[in-house]
């Protein structure tokens, strides 16, 4: 599993950056690998790795997802589709924007037009009681020949394979309790210390949009706030761990997650971490947003 693990990192890093003659003819093809790590029973998780080159002289890199098993079960299925058409949609807006972009790049000398678009994600995989739940936060970062600065956006996925359904926010907390407020005022408190007198309340405010890319983990509810959202673009994409003690009071009995509040210790004991090659939201200034290997 190490040398897996290794090789996995090594070829990301060797194949992050890609040179803008990567694809002389400007033509529609695709390569795909995988690399496998073990979830539970039977089931592998795939990181299936897929190029894509197209026109204007576009090159795209993703990484995503896929469950295996030898054994039937719905729940991969659903899961699979549901993680392969996050990237076809972020693969389509992304090939919209190039093409709003189009007048400005005809007048742009050829060999300077750069499109390219790097996708990858981080796994946690949790056991909580019966239930088996993979929690996937995907990662874009794209660059358009003729804009001033990347574009970097982060989106998330986490499901329950045991019952075969998406896990929403809403899903975690008991109806009509005040969640967003409870989990407002920690991350409040976080951002304002981590950023004093710069940092952008609205993006923290307790609305749905401002928590919608969320992760669960062994220790607690990882939001992840996209760059200019809640201090300046600078400092990039910023993420807060709200541990399971803060918003156990509105934690609903049947969430999949309340054991972990019951139980911490069980949920901890079972978790597992997949990498690629884009920088994780580490909270400081990343500058042109080096990709390299991290962990979620």
């Amino acid at each position: 599993m190490f040398k897996k693990i290794l090789y996995f990192i090594i070829l990301s890093s060797l194949t992050t950056v890609f040179p803008a003659h990567a694809n002389p003819a400007d033509e529609d093809r695709g390569l795909e690998d995988n690399m496998s790590f073990h979830v539970y029973d039977d089931v592998d998780l795939v990181s299936t790795l897929k190029f894509e080159y197209g026109k204007p002289r576009i090159v795209i890199k993703s990484v995503y997802p896929q469950l295996a098993s030898e054994t039937p079960r719905d729940g991969i299925d659903d899961f699979n589709a549901i993680s392969l058409q996050i990237v076809k949609d972020e693969i389509s807006r992304y090939r919209s924007l190039v093409r709003e972009q189009a007048q400005v790049q005809n007048k742009m000398d050829r060999k300077n037009i750069s499109n390219n678009l790097y996708i990858d994600y981080n796994t946690s995989s949790l056991k909580p009681s019966r239930d088996h739940i993979i929690s996937i936060r995907f990662g874009t970062q794209a660059y358009i020949g003729g804009k001033k600065f990347p574009l970097h956006q982060y989106s998330s996925l986490n499901y329950n394979l045991d019952k075969n359904q998406k896990i929403e926010l809403s899903d975690l907390f008991l109806p009509d309790s005040n969640y967003l407020d409870v989990m407002s005022q920690y991350a409040y408190a976080v951002l304002q210390k981590r950023f004093p007198g710069i940092f952008r309340t609205g993006g923290a405010a307790p609305r749905m949009e401002n928590y919608l890319v969320f992760n669960l983990k062994p220790n607690g509810l990882l939001i992840t706030f996209n760059e200019s959202k809640v201090a300046p673009r600078s400092y990039g994409a910023q993420t807060v761990l709200i541990p399971w003690s803060v918003i156990a009071p509105v934690v609903s009995p049947d969430a999949a997650i309340a054991p972990c509040i019951d139980h911490p210790a069980k949920c901890l004991r079972h978790n597992l971490l997949t990498g690629g090659f884009i920088d994780e939201a580490n909270n400081t200034r990343h500058g042109g947003f080096n990709p390299v290997p991290g962990l979620l």
